[in-house]
């Protein structure tokens, strides 16, 4: 072990101490004994004193000295005690071949459940499942860095939760046996929240269409719904502009009003009418909300869009039933009105007119205009009605 800098300073001052005094005395005696002509029994005890006098001096200079050394040694040892116990962060230290724990924190006390004189009577696989600890074992053999970060392991506390902790390490000595100091950093939020959202995106990814697009709309990420009701493969989408997708269905004073919602940071929603690489339309409900940086800047939009073709076209099919009703509702009062008015004025005819050929011919007339009529209302009717009925037997 080398001795720093700092090490040398109680045995100089001793060496520079000594040096002056044995100097400094012998001159100072021989000039007393001179000027004041004492023998030489009396210089000798006055040596001898001379002598009892430096031990005793330098015994009061070394125990001053090694007080202030070692005050300053117990003062660096509690602010690291107190830095590792006071330390926010969980924090324990375990023997490498023992891998029993041998101190730890606060923080860490209070993550596992337990004190921290309890917790450092445990072993390492005390804090881990029973299915973590194989690939603990395996991990410890191979693990040979002074500083390693171990990554997300499962642990356990006292009580049997399981919660999940990032692990940092770092290889030190204490108490003269190797070990490594650990930070546990408990991250359970952040992989339950990761674990969350993965679930989400995945029911997301069968029910919706997504994308991403940059700025100035090129196509950055697609999800395979989203390729499925496109018809295009996701390497065909990529870096592509969105009106690839275009129909030509609407016009640029729609397109201007969504760019100028979602540019200025609102979320737009719509039904959209798209082309597929068919080129056969569908029809979408679509939400763009824009995506901002840590700066609060808009960089990039996301649409979240739902497949509602069967929906729109019941739509455009029932305005067309209601249409035809209208129709059918004009027809009936007005346009078969006048054959039956017609019918009531033939009856009148049957008191001034005998002649059947007349009456004959006036009344096949009047329902030829009704069976005209009436077809005309058959046909309204049902032009719907076969278009769906095409449709149903289509799919």
């Amino acid at each position: 072990m080398k001795l720093e800098e700092r090490d040398w300073t109680i045995p100089l001052i001793y060496l520079f101490t000594g040096i002056i005094w044995i100097g400094l005395s012998d001159e100072l005696l021989f000039y007393f004994a001179e000027r004041f002509i004492l023998d030489s029994d009396t210089t000798n005890t006055i040596s001898q004193w001379k002598g009892f006098f430096y031990v005793i001096l330098t015994t009061f200079l070394l125990y001053y000295l090694i007080k202030r050394k070692t005050k300053t040694l117990e003062s660096v040892k509690n602010d690291f005690r107190r830095l590792f116990q006071e330390n926010p962060n969980p924090m324990y230290i375990f023997e490498i071949n023992s891998q029993d724990i041998l101190l730890a924190n606060k923080a860490a006390g209070n993550q596992y459940g337990y004190f921290s004189k309890e917790l450092s009577q445990l072993n390492l696989k005390d804090l881990r499942p029973s299915s973590e600890v194989g690939k603990l074992q395996i991990h410890l053999q191979n693990l040979k860095e002074d500083f390693a970060d171990s990554g997300e392991w499962l642990h356990r506390d006292r009580f049997g939760n399981h919660f999940y902790v990032n692990i940092y390490s770092h290889k030190t000595l204490y108490k003269d046996r190797e070990c490594r100091l650990v930070n546990a950093i408990n991250i359970n939020k952040k992989i339950l929240a990761e674990l969350e959202r993965e679930n989400f995106e995945r029911a997301l990814d069968k029910a919706a269409s997504v994308s991403i697009t940059n700025i100035t709309g090129n196509i950055e990420e697609v999800n395979s719904e989203f390729c499925r009701v496109s018809g295009y493969q996701q390497n065909e989408l990529i870096g592509k502009p969105i009106e690839i997708l275009e129909s030509g269905f609407h016009d640029s004073k729609f397109w201007n009003d969504m760019w100028a919602k979602i540019k200025a940071g609102q979320i737009w929603r719509a039904d959209l009418k798209n082309k597929n690489k068919e080129g056969h339309c569908y029809w979408v409900d679509i939400v763009i909300s824009p995506i901002k940086n840590h700066e609060g800047k808009i960089y990039k939009f996301m649409s979240i869009s739902y497949d509602i073709t069967e929906k729109k076209d019941l739509e455009i099919n029932q305005q067309k039933l209601l249409d035809d009703f209208t129709e059918y509702a004009f027809q009936t009062s007005h346009e078969l009105r006048g054959p039956l008015t017609s019918m009531m004025g033939l009856a009148g005819l049957f008191e001034r007119y005998e002649d059947p050929a007349y009456l004959v011919a006036k009344l096949k007339s009047t329902a030829q205009q009704m069976d005209v009529v009436i077809r005309k209302m058959n046909d309204s009717l049902s032009r719907t009605a076969l278009d769906l009925i095409l449709k149903k037997r289509d799919h």
